[in-house]
């Protein structure tokens, strides 16, 4: 009778000893990524919390993509080759002024820049008189410039100054707060000690102003922006700000701005990436057969009457290039672009292969 009720505990302990092996051969089994998928996603503030990024952005895009497949890891694992993202994230990208230079415009000046009165008496003539004083500038310069001005009709003339940014390539002459302006704008003194806050503001301010401008107008500002450093010393200095019209408001570029970025899994990890997936169509397989009728009799007249590749018909090589110059025909050429080009097949059989190329020194060749 005792070993009857012994028996039970027996078979339960054999049980869980038998299981305990196969439960530690799980945990260790090396389990490939084999789903494949094409993600398209915006990071959250978890997201920038798994890499050490806790305000919710990154300190450039090089940092983005170093610390971007991490977090495609560890929130996907199962993803694996072949597999695309297209990720958008947070940057904190300030505009901040390059370098600061001061000119006055002498009587040579003048002769130079064919003013034979020896005063500038246009917008055309400031931006002349910047571009012949600076020639060679660098992104987010600020300079500021002294010079005569008259121009028929208008009350402002004799010396004056202005503020001019260059920003994308052009040169913008800056919107800046007079007194009056600051106190209008709220402020007890003639500057801001939040940046935030002088943008939303100026907006505003530029509302009142520039009430025609096309939707689309950037214009620049530059104010005085105050704060103490980490010894109690309080700074003044002029901080450089953008807008665009929206044709309703004036919108601010902020100093967290969003950008994103491509990605794709080479079975290993994830590696920054420009491809682009394209599928071909039937408008695709139409003008492809009428390209190599030529070439390819055989291919085209196949590809005419079926949409497809028969590959009994088609070399690698004619492939390549019919795929190539076709895309040459509906896409900008890039140089170093990629793409992954789907097409239909007949094997014999219906199928879809995939061909990866790169726009390289004027053609299409393989990746």
């Amino acid at each position: 009778m005792k070993y009857l009720k012994i028996l039970p505990v027996i078979i339960v302990l054999t049980i869980i000893q038998s299981c305990d092996p196969l439960e530690s051969e799980l945990d260790t089994l090396d389990v490939p990524n084999i789903v494949v998928a094409d993600l398209d996603l915006t990071l959250v503030d978890d997201d920038y919390d798994l890499v050490g990024k806790t305000f919710g952005s990154f300190d450039s895009d090089d940092e983005a993509k170093t610390l971007i497949p991490d977090i495609l890891i560890e929130n996907h694992p199962q993803i694996g080759d072949g597999s695309s993202a297209l990720v958008r994230y947070k940057v904190f990208d300030p505009i901040r002024i390059n370098e600061e230079l001061e000119f006055e415009l002498t009587p040579d000046d003048y002769d130079a820049l064919g003013q034979s009165f020896g005063t500038l008496s246009s917008q055309g003539d400031i931006f002349d008189a910047v571009e012949f004083k600076h020639p060679s500038p660098v992104a987010n310069d600020l300079v500021t410039l002294t010079y005569e001005w008259f121009c028929f009709g208008c009350p402002d003339e004799g010396t004056l100054t202005s503020k001019l940014t260059y920003y994308e390539g052009k040169w913008y002459n800056a919107y800046v707060p007079t007194d009056d302006d600051y106190t209008f704008m709220g402020q007890s003194f003639p500057n801001f000690d939040s940046r935030t806050e002088a943008r939303e503001r100026i907006a505003k301010f530029l509302g009142t102003r520039y009430l025609f401008d096309d939707a689309g107008t950037i214009r620049t500002a530059v104010f005085i922006y105050t704060f103490k450093d980490s010894d109690d010393v309080r700074h003044f200095i002029d901080f450089m700000a953008v807008f665009q019209f929206d044709g309703a408001v004036w919108q601010p570029f902020q100093d967290v701005v969003q950008r994103s970025l491509q990605l794709g899994h080479d079975g290993t990890t994830w590696v920054p990436d420009n491809t682009i997936k394209y599928s071909l169509t039937g408008n695709d397989y139409v003008a492809i057969a009428a390209a190599t009728e030529s070439s390819n009799p055989s291919g085209s007249g196949s590809m005419g009457n079926f949409g497809n590749y028969d590959i009994g018909l088609w070399s690698d090589d004619q492939i390549l290039s019919s795929i190539g110059n076709r895309l040459l025909e509906i896409f900008p050429e890039v140089e170093g672009q990629k793409y992954l080009v789907s097409f239909d097949t007949w094997e014999p059989g219906a199928g879809v292969r995939s061909l990866h190329v790169i726009f390289q020194g004027g053609a299409y060749v393989r990746v």
